[in-house]
């Protein structure tokens, strides 16, 4: 069977590296499938979930991304997002809470504090998606 080379990179650190089946990602015009032997391309991604099944595991992998661009060439795959969080280190609890300050200080302060209220509303909901996609399709 045939694989593809994916590389997930975040600002600080190399995420995931290695073969994979395929991957689901968050495109600007909506959720993007890149299989083995896909056609050359680079896009823009936004907040959302990223999804990779890795060959001989049963569930996909599962990342909270913050948006960033994928570059697909030669059969390697590569995503590089600002903020990237595994499954694992997703808390809703956290995340609903991480929200709600956004929220709040969206209508407040200055540019910059608006800014990065957005930033934090984006990764917040994208983490809260992750949950939710988990919590639907993974878990039995």
């Amino acid at each position: 069977m045939a694989y593809l080379k994916l590389d997930v990179v975040d600002s600080e650190k190399s995420i995931f590296s290695g073969e994979v089946d395929y991957i689901v990602a968050p495109a600007q015009v909506g959720e993007i499938g890149i299989y083995p032997n896909h056609i050359p391309i680079i896009t823009k991604l936004k907040a959302g979930v990223l999804r990779i099944q890795v060959p001989n595991m049963t569930e996909q992998m599962v990342l909270a991304i913050s948006g960033g661009f994928l570059e697909v060439e030669s059969n390697h795959a590569t995503v590089l997002a600002d903020i990237i969080e595994r499954s694992e280190d997703l808390d809703s609890v956290r995340l609903e809470e991480q929200k709600k300050e956004a929220l709040a200080k969206l209508g407040t302060g200055e540019l910059t504090d608006r800014a990065k209220a957005e930033v934090s509303l984006e990764l917040a909901i994208a983490g809260l998606k992750a949950v939710d996609y988990i919590k639907k399709h993974l878990k039995k």
